[in-house]
């Protein structure tokens, strides 16, 4: 099973472009966080991303992830993150794909060292999902732990539709299913980032498929 093939063959090589929103017309972006303090935010986007989730995987036993971890000269980079994600109840089968992108040197936080994207994509229980869903979006909250600091993405395969919880404040859903993001455009409405509701309300504004 090699999933890096298979993810770039159903969403057309754009799955891990970013932003996901804008590289994927008809795709979905809905804000998470609130007003309030770290954890009042942090909890209202974990609650959000939970719901509008639970629609995606809906009847599924299984989701596929992807874990992308900033590399630079430290080849291992990704230990302490499979530690972090261990935290959370989350461990890497032995199945899985494994493979490294490098970063345009224009966007090298150290200009001297070659950086690159290590990605690890598996196949995981779908009662897993709330503990993805933390991981990604503690990213950038230093207090919030576990915190495994890497960017998630989630896909359900079988359906066509992929998840990116980009911090905790938003989460774009994208993919060829377009009768399945026309439903969480109609379920999920209150929760459409308004900034973007113009791009969406254009192409899901009809009613439900």
């Amino acid at each position: 099973m090699n999933l890096q093939i298979e993810i770039e063959s159903i969403f057309g090589g754009k799955a891990f472009a970013r932003p996901l929103f804008h590289s994927c017309p008809g795709a979905l972006r809905f804000e998470l966080s609130e007003s309030g303090g770290v954890i009042e935010q942090f909890l209202t986007a974990l609650r959000k991303s939970t719901k509008i989730c639970g629609d995606v995987f809906l009847d599924e036993t299984a989701l596929v992830a992807c874990l992308r971890i900033h590399s630079g000269s430290n080849r291992f980079a990704h230990r302490a993150a499979i530690q972090a994600l261990r935290s959370a109840g989350i461990v890497i089968p032995a199945e899985r794909s494994v493979w490294s992108e490098e970063i345009d040197p224009e966007e090298w936080c150290c200009e001297s060292e070659p950086e690159c994207w290590i990605n690890i994509a598996f196949e995981a229980p779908v009662t897993l999902l709330q503990a993805f869903l933390w991981c990604a979006l503690a990213k950038d909250f230093g207090e919030i732990q576990p915190n495994p600091k890497c960017t998630v993405y989630l896909f359900n395969l079988q359906r066509h539709v992929m998840v990116f919880p980009y911090d905790d404040r938003g989460m774009d859903v994208a993919g060829p299913n377009k009768d399945l993001l026309s439903q969480l455009y109609h379920q999920h409405n209150t929760y459409l980032l308004d900034y973007d509701r113009c791009a969406m309300d254009t192409t899901f504004a009809g009613p439900a498929r």
